[in-house]
Formats: C-alpha cells, sequence, structure tokens
C-alpha cells in the first residue's frame, strides 16, 4: 500500500519532525480505541496485577473507559490513582520519577488520558530519546492539587512503557490476529508509521538469528535497510504493495527492485529499456552490458534476458521473456525498435507486430502462448496497446554473505551500506 495513505501519516509538505510526535501519539491512542486485543494488552503492561484484577476480574462489573489526547490537567478530576507512564526511548525507573522537582504550577496539556473507574492513566510520549520524567511529574503535580486531601505519592504510581515494550505488544497482538484471519486496519497501519519512524522499535531479528528458509523475516530485514537508506540519501522508496524497490533515475530504467529467493538470497533486478523513452537510450546509443557487478569489492554475475513489454494506460498487462535461443533472427534491432514500440492501434498494426513475432521467434518458442496473445490482446476488448523493448538484468547475493554483514539487530548498518553499494554499482553496468 502506499505510504502515503497510511490513515495516521497526515500530509504535509513541510518537515514532518514535530507533526510526527503528534501522529505517534494520535496513532497509539487511536489503536487502543478501535483494537480491544491491543488495548488489553497495553492496560496489562501498564497495570498493576491487582488492579487489573479488580477492573476486569468481575463478568458482571460495568467498566466505563474513557480514551483522550491532547487533555489539559485541570480538567481531569474524580480519580482514585494515577498510573504516569513515560513513552519514549529513554527508560524512567520509579525512583527516577520521584527524583523529579519540577513543580511549577499551570495547567499543562497530557498527550493521552485514560480512565477507568476512577483510574487515571496519564501517557507523555516522545519520538526519540527525549526524557520526559520532569514533564510527566509536573503534569501529574498539577492534576494531583485537584485532590488536596491526598500525598502525591499515595495517589501516583511511575510506570515506563516505552515504545520498544509497546511494538512488541503491537506486532504481537497483529500476528495473533493475522493467524486467526482477522486483521485491524488501524493496527497495521499504525505499526508501519512507527517502522518508518525508526525500524529499531520493532522486534526485528537480524539475518544472523534467522534461517535461510525465513523469507518473510529476511525481506522484513531488507525492506527496513531500505527505508534507512531512502531516508538518509534522498531517495525514494517505490511506493507500490506488490514489490519492494527503489526509484532508480537513469535514462534507460527507472526502478531497483529487491526480493528474496527461496533459499535466502537477495535477488537484486533492473529492467533497462522498460519504456519506449528508455528504449531510445539504449538502442540509439548502443552500450554495453558488463557481464559481472562489483559490490563492496566482490564480484556478481549479472544474469540478463529480453523482455517485451505490453502496457495499456501506463499499466503493464502481459510481456514475453526469452534468450538467445529463442530467436530464430534477431528481433532487437534499431530499425525494429523504430518501426514497432510505441503505441500499437488495432487496425493498423497489430497484424504487422504478429508478423514480426512469428518471424522472430523459433517455432519451440511459442510467444503467442507465453503473453497469451489472443485473451489479453485479440479478446480483451482493447483498441491499443503501447509495445516496448528491454531486459531483465538481475544477480544475486548469497544469503551467508547477508547473515555475515547482518548480526546485530539493533544494526542496519551492515544490510544499509549493502543497498548503497547495489544501487551505485547498477549505475556503472552498461558502458559505451
Amino acid at each position: 500500500m502506499n505510504s502515503h495513505l497510511n490513515i495516521f501519516k497526515t500530509y504535509t509538505k513541510e518537515t514532518r519532525q514535530f507533526q510526527l510526535e503528534n501522529d505517534l501519539t494520535r496513532a497509539f491512542a487511536i489503536c487502543m480505541q478501535e483494537n480491544t486485543l491491543f488495548f488489553n494488552d497495553v492496560l496489562k503492561a501498564i497495570l498493576d496485577e491487582k488492579d487489573s484484577k479488580s477492573l476486569f476480574g468481575d463478568i458482571y462489573s460495568k467498566n466505563e473507559i474513557n480514551i483522550s489526547i491532547q487533555k489539559q490537567s485541570s480538567s481531569i478530576s474524580d480519580f482514585e490513582k494515577i498510573y504516569a507512564v513515560s513513552l519514549s526511548e529513554h527508560e524512567m525507573t520509579e525512583d527516577y520519577f520521584w527524583k523529579q522537582k519540577h513543580e511549577t504550577r499551570y495547567d499543562p496539556i497530557c498527550d493521552i488520558v485514560v480512565n477507568i473507574n476512577g483510574i487515571a492513566i496519564i501517557i507523555e510520549a516522545k519520538r526519540d530519546y527525549w526524557d520526559c520524567a520532569a514533564q510527566l511529574y509536573n503534569q501529574v503535580y498539577n492534576i494531583c492539587q485537584n485532590a488536596p486531601d491526598n500525598e502525591m505519592k499515595d495517589l501516583v504510581i511511575p510506570k515506563d512503557l516505552n515504545w520498544f515494550n509497546l511494538m512488541e505488544i503491537a506486532v504481537r497482538v497483529h500476528s495473533f490476529e493475522k493467524a486467526a484471519g482477522v486483521t485491524n486496519r488501524f493496527l497495521i497501519d499504525f505499526i508501519n508509521l512507527v517502522k518508518e519512524h525508526n525500524f529499531r522499535w520493532l522486534p526485528e531479528p537480524a539475518i544472523f538469528s534467522v534461517s535461510s528458509d525465513n523469507k518473510v523475516a529476511i525481506k522484513r530485514r531488507i525492506e527496513s535497510a531500505i527505508n534507512e537508506f531512502s531516508k538518509s540519501h534522498a531517495i525514494k522508496k517505490l511506493e507500490y504493495n506488490n514489490r519492494l524497490g527503489l526509484w532508480f533515475n537513469q535514462p534507460w530504467a527507472q526502478e531497483v527492485l529487491f526480493d528474496v529467493t527461496d533459499n535466502g538470497n537477495l535477488y537484486v533486478s533492473i529492467y533497462p529499456g522498460n519504456t519506449k523513452a528508455q528504449g531510445s537510450y539504449i538502442f540509439f546509443h548502443a552500450p554495453h552490458l558488463k557481464q559481472n557487478i562489483e559490490i563492496n569489492n566482490k564480484s556478481y554475475a549479472l544474469l540478463s534476458l529480453y523482455h517485451v513489454k505490453f502496457t495499456s494506460y501506463q499499466r503493464y498487462f502481459t510481456g514475453l521473456w526469452f534468450d538467445e535461443n529463442s530467436l530464430d533472427k534477431p528481433l532487437y534491432t534499431k530499425e525494429n525498435f523504430k518501426q514497432y514500440c510505441g503505441r500499437k492501434k488495432r487496425d493498423n498494426d497489430w497484424d504487422q507486430v504478429m508478423k514480426l513475432f512469428d518471424q522472430s521467434f523459433k517455432p519451440s518458442y511459442d510467444w503467442k502462448a507465453e503473453c497469451q496473445w489472443n485473451a489479453k490482446v485479440v479478446n480483451s476488448g482493447r483498441n491499443q496497446f503501447d509495445l516496448s523493448f528491454g531486459y531483465q538484468v538481475n544477480f544475486e547475493i548469497p544469503f551467508k554473505e547477508l547473515r555475515d554483514i547482518d548480526q546485530d539487530k539493533s544494526d542496519l548498518s551492515g544490510l544499509t551500506e549493502l543497498i548503497k553499494s547495489a544501487y551505485e554499482a547498477l549505475k556503472t553496468i552498461y558502458s559505451k
């Protein structure tokens, strides 16, 4: 899914530095409201066992729950107990909370407030390692002014939730819901929002810790490295739900794609000549494709296939993949490119395209069956299509090498550097 369609990612052309903190806070609050299983597990992580049992241990109990964001402390009253919760990367111990001396009298705004039958949960959220203990203490200090007959220490229980614990809960709940076949869009988008901001908050094993047949875990780790590379080098990640890659603004190609093979290898592919404009560069500049690519002082074999692409209204709908052994005569010539690539009309051009392919391919290569010519072209209801002569070029980096460079789940630098090196090396695969 396009990341701009994330429920919680507010659209803005300006810097998201401060907007992000609001997005994270709002997303967390909405997920608690819209996903009861997630909310229940969050409460288990915050509440003492005694309070948890007293609230939800009776089938006849009438619990009233209210979740608010950006609530002024002066409006928080009628509570018997307060849980002061820190949500950041910075760990807050109970002793550290009570050492705070920030006791300024004013009306601070609390990020998230949860009220359950006389228990108030005050959550202060930060987008990074910011120490929010003093701010949280002052919020609670001002709230407690509404209960003058009680000492603050008698009312308040400090709790450190932190993003690592919260996202472990979120991922665990999502995995359970996925296994049960009932996923929650709010929770999925919350996880994706957090992952885009800081992958380290999510429980994600390094490739060193997973087996070569765990494609999902390996691909997820590769995606995190791509996210980091994209952010640090201002190179856009592809916004598609069916392929993982990066924009590649070369005159002969526009995308670099990444995938994981069944044996855990990283599969990197690129499609030179994927459009007529890209094909023009190749056919009129006649660059030479290298046989190997050098990445971090290691050489990998480049494999290449011909790829004839059919599109309609800029959408791919079928194609042909083949090598020299499938050809009876050269197909990719400058003359054929000039005459046949581009917009082809049913009445004027399709018979000529069919004649070209019949003459170019060996009888053993049934090109009509390969691209489903009759079903997807002749009988499709289309009156035109766009034709391009391109290539599929790919190479693989073995699982063992991925495992060697990614051994610490908190350190993506090895994989990120690999993505960077592969991206830069691909720019050089054609030479004059």
